[in-house]
């Protein structure tokens, strides 16, 4: 189980064909273990329905992507989702970077998978380096996790509402 006060952000990548990937990822405050909790794929889905399944997951959760991907980033803004503001630069190098923190995070157990997560670690199993590069839209779910690993200082924790005081703004008395 996940705290309320962890932060959330999650990441989806769009593939050339069109099928979207997405992580979601949860940061414990304190010692800055990262663990994916979910994961989903969206395959020749229309964006509404795209978005209501990402918003079901929690409408306060970041969602980083990819430069390549603003057409969809924008139809899921207008349709509610927290994008993150700037895309991820997906460039070779900082696709490096991200996946060795990544890969030295599964080696101390600071990045942690959930078990139930088939489609992530059999996806995980086959990713190694083509050419001396890291591939980029052959493992989608991998794409994804990098692409929320590089927005991870735009997580944020869930706000609770305090009941007695509700929502609404306080206005000053006259």
């Amino acid at each position: 189980m996940i705290d309320d006060g962890w932060k959330r952000i999650a990441g989806i990548h769009v593939q050339q064909g069109g099928a979207l990937f997405a992580v979601w990822l949860a940061i414990e405050p304190h010692s800055n273990l990262i663990k994916v909790y979910d994961a989903c794929e969206f395959k020749a889905e229309v964006p509404v329905v795209i978005a209501e399944a990402l918003n079901a997951r929690g409408r306060w959760i970041p969602i980083a992507w990819e430069k390549g991907a603003k057409a969809i980033s924008d139809q899921l803004l207008d349709r509610g989702c927290n994008m993150t503001y700037d895309p991820n630069d997906d460039s070779d190098w900082g696709a490096e970077t991200v996946t060795r923190d990544i890969w030295e995070g599964l080696r101390t157990k600071r990045f942690q998978v959930d078990r139930r997560l088939k489609g992530w670690e059999d996806e995980f199993k086959t990713f190694q380096r083509a050419e001396g590069k890291i591939p980029k839209d052959t493992h989608p779910y991998m794409a994804a996790t990098r692409h929320a690993v590089a927005c991870i200082d735009q997580a944020r924790r869930l706000r609770k509402v305090n009941p007695k005081q509700g929502n609404a703004p306080k206005l000053a008395t006259i």
